[in-house]
């Protein structure tokens, strides 16, 4: 279904795509030539230790120019850090790293989002605040970790995405309010303009 929305929207649509650990060279290039951008790795759902054989997959990756995208909550991506400082390969890290808010902004995994953004070739997605606040929208109790996010990688490497469909939301959530919070949580147009537009274009290999 991914590479098919792909195929049929012209130009105007990337993916990020779920793969097997030990999937090879040629496999990566079919998949880049199709339109896939990043592969997948998702701790929340296989835990860290599933990805701690992935180097050379990440090298491969690497190779290629293909994004790494990781989506860790709580302290997870602590055990990652050995993984990811040792490739090449880019590295998004998905809805904010979904740090503990009850844990504050000294929790080990904070820390490591800290530390994944002084390793330079990194990213991460303003994306999916409801998946780690523990109040309504507008969220915010996630406020802090976003303005620290956005301190220590710069809106140069920050990228807000949707979410949508917003899987397992625990209440209705809308594209227009979404919208309406990124004005509230970055007021400078120019850094808004970087993480909307700038920062995608670049990261996913955008035209325009």
């Amino acid at each position: 279904c991914l590479l098919d929305s792909i195929e049929r929207s012209h130009g105007r649509f990337k993916g990020v795509a779920v793969i097997c650990n030990d999937a090879t060279t040629g496999e990566l290039e079919e998949l880049k030539a199709r339109g896939i951008v990043g592969i997948a790795f998702n701790a929340t759902y296989h835990s860290p230790e599933f990805y701690l054989d992935t180097g050379p997959l990440l090298n491969r990756m690497a190779a290629l120019g293909l994004i790494a995208q990781f989506q860790t909550e709580g302290d997870q991506l602590v055990a990652l850090l050995p993984l990811v400082e040792r490739t090449d390969a880019t590295i998004v890290i998905d809805h904010c790293g979904r740090p503990d808010v009850a844990r504050g902004l000294q929790a080990p995994g904070v820390a490591a989002m800290r530390a994944m953004a002084r390793r330079g070739n990194s990213a991460v997605k303003l994306s999916g605040l409801y998946k780690f606040s523990a109040e309504p929208f507008p969220y915010r109790d996630t406020w802090p970790f976003i303005h620290d996010l956005v301190a220590h990688f710069g809106p140069e490497r920050c990228v807000w995405g949707s979410d949508w469909p917003y899987l397992r939301a625990p209440q209705r959530i809308d594209y227009g309010p979404l919208l309406h919070l990124v004005d509230m949580l970055l007021p400078d147009e120019g850094e808004r303009r970087q993480v909307l537009w700038e920062t995608p274009k670049r990261l996913f290999g955008f035209e325009g």
